[in-house]
């Protein structure tokens, strides 16, 4: 058991020691092993949700970034504007690649309108 100043890592049985010098550069790591081996690590951190940023007038965002089904709406990042998708979306194109999600967006219900007055103008002639 390796015990650091935050985690304790155990190591899986099948594993030796190796002793390796490390160098860092930011986010990169090379681990240069004894046999004159190198090996260049990147970190990466996980991912973060991303902040929509305040939806479109008239509507309010579903926090899902997927593909949209037939008659959703999605904000679209190329035209700008809220979109209805026309079909199921797949999250892949032709090539078999990942699309990725778009934004969902639902309407917001509009105020309803004020009663209109009953009130009725004349003109009178005399």
């Amino acid at each position: 058991m390796v015990r650091g100043t935050e985690a304790v890592l155990e190591i899986p049985e099948g594993f030796e020691k190796v002793e390796a010098t490390v160098y860092r550069k930011g986010d990169e790591l090379i681990l240069v092993l004894p046999d004159e081996m190198a090996i260049g690590l990147k970190i990466v951190a996980p991912p973060q949700p991303e902040d929509f940023g305040p939806p479109p007038a008239g509507f309010e965002w579903t926090g899902e970034d997927r593909p949209p089904k037939k008659g959703e709406l999605f904000w679209s990042d190329i035209r700008g504007r809220v979109v209805e998708a026309v079909e199921d979306e797949t999250g892949v194109n032709q090539f078999g690649e990942p699309t990725g999600g778009r934004k969902i967006l639902h309407p917001v219900a509009k105020p309803a309108k004020p009663e209109r007055t009953r009130l009725r103008l004349v003109k009178d002639d005399e």
